[in-house]
């Protein structure tokens, strides 16, 4: 796997507000990051459709991508939630992975949240990414049904803001 746990010449990554134009490139960055837990094919093109990232989205709700060296290493973006916020997207490139590019995501998502008054950030993860979550502070408030299927159950975390 490219880039897997790199930590010689580690470059922070640049955390700017996403372009609704990228959506398209953000799309593929998330099933690129998806594959990297071994998912096949035929459940990789189910996921493409829930993964979409939606130009709209983009434009009204806070998304931001990490760069390095002028490249798109990870990105994340938000969702409005009935109590509140939800991470709706959070993906790095395996290109990037090991090397911070999903912690200062992550610092950076739990800031911005705090700031616009969240009391907390609400995570929909998938089962393999859950570990990377709880170590970042977030703890299990339940599970639901994955949208690409019925019988796949995904962890909800949650990260209190104040």
């Amino acid at each position: 796997m490219i880039g897997l746990h790199k930590t010689a010449s580690f470059t922070a990554p640049r955390i700017r507000r996403a372009r609704a134009s990228e959506a398209p490139e953000l799309t593929e960055l998330s099933l690129r990051s998806k594959a990297l837990w071994g998912y096949d094919a035929a459940f990789l093109a189910r996921c493409r459709i829930a993964m979409q990232v939606k130009e709209a989205n983009v434009e009204t709700q806070p998304h931001y991508v990490a760069e390095i060296d002028g490249r798109m290493a990870g990105f994340y973006g938000f969702e409005a939630l009935p109590d509140g916020v939800g991470l709706d997207y959070m993906f790095v490139d395996p290109e990037f992975v090991g090397r911070g590019v999903g912690r200062a995501l992550m610092d950076h998502a739990v800031a911005l949240a705090r700031d616009l008054g969240h009391a907390s950030l609400t995570i929909v993860a998938d089962p393999n990414a859950e570990g990377f979550y709880r170590r970042l502070g977030a703890q299990r408030v339940g599970s639901q049904a994955s949208d690409v299927g019925p019988d796949r159950q995904l962890p909800v975390l949650r990260i209190a803001l104040r």
